[in-house]
């Protein structure tokens, strides 16, 4: 039997992707000892592990809502040439293979630990530390910290430490649908951009709800039996326009917490993915030659599990454009829900008229301490997290968690006796931060 390998740090983040990368960021910034484990080789998450190439940081009118650690991470990628910006500014779409570097690189250079290849089997309470154990390759690894930040995305850190958690929409607990990305080469942006498609000075191809008369025809013929009615988005690779990424599947009624589920759900996308690129070849100009170059390395997930905490954000909070005065970051997005039991995605016209925070009442689990979450994970009902569950959202809030397990090692004091306005001023102190950003 091998024995297992122990490691002490001040502050865990379980989860490497946007949330779980600006967590442990903010946390080693802050001078905070600190670990990133990651059961893939890589960080990224949606975005790299999904292949979701874009960020959708949305603005409000106009003004540019995300934070300091997601503007250095994207005006370091623009500088290289790995990211380019969508018409309105409300989108950035990057190469996913360079953001895996980017973000590794980045926490290397702040100090920061990463661990990959690793499983989260347990959390337990030991005193006033947490101990975490992983399954690894050569055998258990056991770490012991004083805060652990949970940016799984499905709250397993959380729900392994007891917090009580919720599971999709109230009444059945379905959840939005998990979506397989497409990636497809040979692809000609000529003939596209003659057929009255759209191409950006660099030429690259951009498309947003879409082709559902083409998918109406398809589903005639006996072509098309993805249950949804148009194309979500359509999408040139950075570096190379005739690579596009196509967000156009829809996996319903699986959970990605089920692990039997979980392989059903990735299984269907790769299937839907083959009809995906024979739809595109026959029906939409200029992917007549194009053939499937990849599937994500696994399927995109929208909605899991999600922490009980000590505040919960609601649609009512959205509408209302409430800020509360612990709001540790602000969210303009639309609330954008992926029907989970039919064809298609319901989102708010009206959701550019509001601007609301999310209290830090919400990253902490009800009846805990010491243990945070952030990303898509926090506490909120089904409706609300249609909102602020894209990737530079996610950001901001694993940064503001990061913050907070600084602030309270740096005093002694635990998460729960942080204020979250505090976190909200350190936040926009930070270096990077451009004046007049942000209210």
């Amino acid at each position: 039997m091998m024995s297992p390998f122990q490691m002490e740090v001040a502050c865990v983040v379980v989860g490497g992707g946007p949330a779980g990368y600006a967590a442990a960021l903010a946390a080693a910034k802050g001078g905070c000892s600190t670990l990133l484990v990651e059961r893939h080789g890589f960080l990224g998450g949606m975005g790299t592990a999904a292949g979701l190439g874009c960020f959708l940081n949305y603005h409000f009118h106009g003004r540019d809502l995300a934070d300091s650690i997601y503007r250095e991470l994207i005006d370091s990628m623009l500088a290289k040439g790995t990211c380019y910006r969508g018409d309105g500014g409300n989108i950035d779409l990057f190469d996913p293979e360079a953001l895996k570097r980017e973000m590794e690189t980045r926490i290397q250079a702040e100090g920061g630990q990463l661990l990959y290849h690793v499983l989260l089997c347990e959390v337990v309470r030991d005193g006033e530390f947490w101990k975490l154990t992983f399954a690894a390759k050569g055998g258990s690894v056991v770490v012991t910290c004083r805060h652990v930040i949970d940016a799984t995305g499905d709250g397993d850190a959380c729900a392994l430490a007891g917090a009580k958690m919720t599971h999709g929409r109230k009444s059945d607990g379905a959840t939005q649908p998990m979506s397989m990305i497409v990636q497809m080469g040979g692809f000609d942006p000529e003939a596209w951009s003659r057929a009255g498609g759209y191409l950006t000075v660099e030429g690259y191809a951009g498309a947003g709800d879409r082709y559902r008369e083409e998918i109406t025809a398809a589903r005639r013929a006996g072509k098309w039996t993805i249950p949804r009615e148009t194309i979500s988005m359509v999408w040139s690779v950075p570096g190379d326009p005739s690579r596009i990424m196509v967000n156009g599947t829809r996996i319903q009624g699986l959970s990605a917490c089920d692990p039997r589920e979980h392989t059903k759900a990735e299984i269907e996308g790769r299937r839907q993915a083959v009809e995906l690129v024979s739809f595109f070849r026959e029906y939409i100009p200029g992917f007549k030659d194009a053939y499937l170059l990849q599937t994500g390395p696994q399927v995109g997930v929208r909605e899991s599990r999600r922490i009980v905490g000590r505040q919960t954000l609601t649609e009512d909070d959205v509408f209302s454009s409430r800020v509360p005065a612990d709001a540790i970051t602000l969210c303009a997005y639309p609330i954008d829900v992926h029907q989970p039991d039919g064809t298609e995605t319901d989102m708010d016209v009206n959701g550019a008229d509001y601007l609301y925070g999310i209290s830090y009442g919400c990253l902490l689990p009800a009846g805990l301490d010491n243990i945070i979450a952030a990303g898509r994970c926090i506490s909120a009902t089904h409706e609300a997290a249609g909102s602020f569950r894209v990737m530079p959202t996610c950001m901001s809030i694993g940064q503001a968690a990061g913050t907070a397990v600084a602030m309270a090692y740096a005093s002694g004091v635990t998460l729960g006796q942080i204020d979250g306005g505090s976190v909200r001023q350190r936040m926009r102190a930070a270096p990077s931060d451009t004046a007049g950003a942000r209210t």
